[in-house]
């Protein structure tokens, strides 16, 4: 067979599955551990896919068979079939979130194709025409399974770009020690806090805010290399983690000299383990600043609350129901139309209005505000900061949609944060509907939180939308068990489905609220 035809129509062959390979890899955070721990599950959970694709490759099998002079090229004819029919299917399909073809990802896919073609020339080259032939619908399933070796390939040439790119970010802010730097961490609440104190700040002072949810050593390098610039006066870095030493390294990367710890709560348990393990990580951001440094601590939150900070540093407490906090919020009204309270803050108390709903919103806005005064912002100027606030996208954003009103919070994914979003729904008029997956990265933990967030859903959902057979079925149970009726339960397979089914249940008036929206990897 000739060397070049084998490589480009079985390359072509493999696209799709090395494509999607590497778009499961991307949505695992390029981390092999969890790309194993999800190939894994996605063995144990989806035979079907499995076998309905290996049917589907079973004509192959009948080349086996040919033994025409002209054998080769129908063999040739048939791998370019099928490539290109797996091609135009991929066109076709759906994904909630699409590879994105990063320059990490390019070098990837062509160290991937070029591993598993070489592979596949390999094993035609050690039998002969008619068992390679009878193994071909297993060798589509090739890309997926030595993804980490081609990864691992990578490793040193993505090392080494990785340290020049943060050895430049690092020199970038050691040039700029007038530049004021705050730092965000927390369990969730990290990015609506930056986008609300950005907007506080940019009152007084020329803010920037990382961008998006850039909030680990590599979105913060990018961030830093092409976006900082040095007329900015206060940098804004939200800082995330689901390892325990990200915080610590993010700290010492960044250097900020103000911290804010929204929440901490049951979130990437399946890599931090313990919750004792991420209250650790999350204060570490404390623990790294300097002695001159102010932490802001949310003290509704009984884990920040209870942790002992080891070194000096200019605390600022806020909160609703802890009465002794420094910064708080009172009298607070809902509506559809959004939030009223009244701050209250050592000196004085002032009445604020804002679009955003739901208590969490209003830690929040507490957090941004402690900041702002700390930093001799005027309250009156921060009462028309926060009434200009806009939605945070896909974060309990409201959506008009024309005959009813739709709460997007589809990035939210915590316990905590799903029952303020319920809190929400519940005080809308009409029918109120509620499209969920449920929640990730839980660990053992997962079974407990769904069996608690179903038995909120009874008293705030007319009707409940459930993503996913397998991962939404304690919620299943547990609604059942609570006798919920069942005529108002529905389960599809996917976000798209799920709001099919809206569109046609759905009346002038009502509300439906979207919580959490899985990525294609973790969609089951």
């Amino acid at each position: 067979m000739n060397l070049i035809l084998f490589y480009i129509l079985h390359a072509a062959f493999l696209y799709v599955p090395i494509k999607e390979s590497i778009h499961m890899l991307q949505q695992n955070r390029y981390q092999r551990e969890r790309y194993h721990a999800w190939l894994k599950a996605c063995v144990h959970n989806d035979h079907k896919a499995f076998y309905k694709r290996l049917l589907s490759l079973l004509p192959l099998w009948t080349m086996c068979f040919v033994s025409h002079p002209l054998y080769l090229y129908l063999w040739y004819l048939c791998i370019g079939v099928y490539a290109y029919l797996y091609f135009k299917a991929d066109q076709k399909k759906a994904y909630i979130k699409k590879l994105v073809f990063t320059h990490r990802a390019k070098r990837l896919f062509f160290v991937h194709t070029l591993c598993c073609i070489s592979l596949l020339y390999l094993i035609y080259l050690f039998v002969n025409d008619s068992v390679f032939i009878l193994a071909m619908p297993f060798y589509y399933f090739m890309p997926w399974m030595i993804l980490s070796a081609s990864a691992l390939i990578c490793e040193p040439l993505e090392q080494s770009i990785k340290n020049s790119y943060v050895k430049d970010a690092k020199h970038i802010l050691a040039q700029r020690d007038d530049l004021i730097k705050i730092g965000i961490t927390g369990s969730y609440g990290k990015t609506s806090v930056k986008h609300i104190l950005h907007t506080l700040l940019s009152e007084e002072y020329y803010t920037y805010m990382t961008p998006h949810s850039y909030n680990n050593l590599m979105g913060l390098t990018i961030s830093i290399r092409t976006q900082l610039n040095s007329l900015h006066q206060v940098m804004i870095a939200e800082m995330g983690a689901d390892h325990v030493g990200e915080i610590d390294d993010l700290a010492c990367f960044i250097k900020p000299s103000i911290a804010i710890i929204t929440a901490v709560g049951p979130q990437h348990l399946s890599t931090f383990h313990t919750q004792e393990n991420i209250l650790n990580e999350k204060m570490r951001l404390i623990e790294r600043l300097p002695f001159h440094g102010t932490a802001v601590l949310n003290y509704d939150n009984a884990y920040i609350r209870s942790y002992p900070i080891s070194h000096f540093v200019k605390r600022i407490t806020y909160g609703i129901h802890y009465e002794d906090a420094d910064v708080r919020a009172a009298h607070i009204k809902y509506s559809p139309k959004g939030t009223s309270f009244t701050l209250l803050y050592p000196g004085g108390e002032i009445g604020l209005e804002t679009v955003l709903l739901g208590e969490h919103n209003v830690l929040n806005i507490l957090a941004a505000v402690s900041v702002a005064l700390s930093m001799k912002i005027k309250p009156e100027q921060i009462k028309a900061a926060v009434k200009r606030l806009r939605y945070v996208e896909h974060r309990l954003q409201v959506r008009n949609m024309g005959s009813y009103t739709l709460l997007d919070d589809a990035y939210n994914s915590n316990p905590q944060g799903a029952c303020y979003a319920l809190d929400v729904l519940a005080s809308m008029p009409n029918k109120r509907f509620l499209l969920t997956p449920g929640f990730l990265d839980l660990g053992e933990k997962t079974k407990e939180a769904h069996i608690a967030y179903a038995k909120k859903m009874l008293r705030c959902a007319d009707v409940i939308l459930l993503i996913g057979k397998k991962q939404t079925s304690d919620i299943y149970d547990t609604l059942c068990n609570e006798n919920y009726p069942l005529n108002q339960i529905h389960i599809c397979d996917t976000t798209k489905e799920a709001l099919t089914l809206l569109q046609q249940m759905v009346s002038e008036g009502d509300c439906a609220l979207i919580e959490n929206d899985l990525p294609d990897a973790f969609n089951h």
